[in-house]
């Protein structure tokens, strides 16, 4: 499947940019989530240094004899719990807020060293004694050595709920991403707006060609962006070398045509006082002379399709060229049906199709009884149908008769010609040109034009 250059550049503007975008929100939504655990660790670190200054030491047990450092410490399920532990791992103390929500401590993975940290942003823990109730917390613990007499090793493990830290991470990650899909839309958007008015000078160039094939327009408009101008240039230089190129050559071969013709027929004239020994093979030379020439002159006729060419409306063409034939066979009293509408047109170059058309009309009139007709079958592409009654053609032969020089019929005049000028023009224009068997008795030519 081939894709048009706009197509193209959406695409990988829409690729790159949504991979850019992508790469981008991950890499933000990484470190908003750093950020967010960053703060929380940073909270309760706050939590455990106030907790040491408010801790006092009895030898084996601890005690907060003022009010606890942090309120939520002191009520239930407040989403706040401390522990303080021994070197052991025996606990020493224990927040209300632990105590009466039943949260469980959980030592660290590695024994620590007095001084070291430990910071867990998601294990789960469970309540004692209720083992379909999940918490999610995130932990900090600092091992300390405390000042009392035996130098104890003591924990403080902090912990707080998990759920508003994800709850910001979540908020944020969403509308991080309608952010960054709203961006990519307009980006889209705009880039579309930006390539179809890059276009336009393409696309303005691509309708004043068809409007040049189709013979409405004979140059380019002048108003061209810089990077088009060279090319409309050569374009309308093409068009004007070639329509000059086809002038010269017809002329050139209509001279020829004229000049040759009188030299011809004084020659044959001259053949009349030639020995009757020697005229047969000099009338057969001249014969195949005048072949030769008529058959260069037809090749020369053929043209096929141009860059500019305007529509031809059929059924006139028809119409002069069976005036034309009906008056030089009006002495066969043949019958002519026409049933092509008005209106009907083609886009070619009009003398190719007088040549096309009348090479099959003079076929049909020359081999007719009676009876011509001229129809079109409906459908894409046009069809037009040529039938007479006459004696028809083999379909043994219907294959060579549109090969240059073979004639189906010796007994009358031509050179066996016409229909492979058809045939080649038929070609150029990328139709088909058929010989079938017709309903009135003789033959059809069926005739393809696109």
């Amino acid at each position: 499947m081939k894709l048009g250059i706009q197509t193209r550049l959406l695409l990988v503007t829409a690729l790159t940019l949504g991979t850019s975008l992508t790469l981008a929100g991950l890499a933000l939504d990484r470190s908003f989530r750093a950020s967010v655990l960053s703060g929380a660790e940073e909270q309760l670190r706050l939590v455990i240094f106030s907790l040491m200054g408010s801790v006092e030491s009895n030898g084996t047990t601890l005690s907060l004899p003022g009010p606890l450092p942090e309120p939520r410490l002191g009520q239930p399920l407040s989403g706040l719990y401390a522990w303080v532990t021994g070197p052991d791992g025996d606990e020493r103390w224990r927040s209300p807020s632990a105590a009466a929500g039943g949260i469980a401590l959980e030592p660290p993975a590695t024994p620590l060293q007095p001084g070291e940290f430990e910071f867990v942003a998601d294990p789960p823990a469970q309540r004692p004694g209720n083992g379909d109730y999940t918490v999610d917390l995130v932990r900090l613990t600092y091992a300390v050595i405390w000042e009392d007499p035996g130098e104890t090793v003591l924990s403080f493990q902090v912990a707080a709920d998990r759920a508003p830290f994800v709850a910001s991470i979540q908020s944020f990650r969403r509308n991080l991403y309608i952010g960054l899909g709203a961006a990519t839309l307009l980006f889209v958007v705009a880039q579309f707006l930006a390539v179809r008015w890059g276009l336009l000078p393409l696309r303005r160039m691509a309708h004043e060609v068809r409007e040049m094939e189709e013979g409405r327009r004979e140059t380019l408009s002048a108003a061209y962006p810089a990077e088009l101008e060279g090319l409309a240039e050569n374009l309308d230089r093409f068009v004007a070398h070639e329509q000059r190129s086809r002038s010269r050559y017809r002329k050139a071969m209509d001279d020829l045509a004229h000049s040759l013709k009188t030299p011809l027929a004084v020659i044959r004239n001259a053949l009349e006082q030639v020995e009757p020994l020697s005229r047969g093979l000099l009338v057969e030379q001249l014969d195949r002379m005048q072949a030769t020439v008529q058959h260069q002159l037809s090749r020369a006729a053929v043209s096929g399709p141009v860059v500019v060419s305007r529509p031809i409306e059929l059924r006139g063409v028809i119409e002069r060229l069976l005036r034309a034939l009906q008056a030089a066979y009006r002495d066969r009293a043949i019958t002519v049906a026409l049933d092509v509408p008005a209106g009907l047109s083609v886009r070619a170059d009009e003398r190719d199709l007088m040549e096309i058309l009348g090479n099959l009309l003079e076929n049909a009139f020359k081999y007719t009884r009676s009876r011509v007709r001229v129809g079109v079958r409906p459908g894409q592409p046009l069809e037009l149908l040529i039938d007479d009654d006459g004696a028809g053609i083999d379909p043994e032969v219907r294959a060579a008769v549109l090969n240059r020089g073979t004639r189906a019929d010796e007994q009358q005049q031509g050179q066996g010609i016409g229909l492979a000028v058809v045939a080649e023009l038929v070609a150029l224009y990328h139709g088909t040109l058929r010989i079938e068997d017709s309903d009135l008795g003789g033959a059809r030519l069926c005739l393809q034009l696109p």
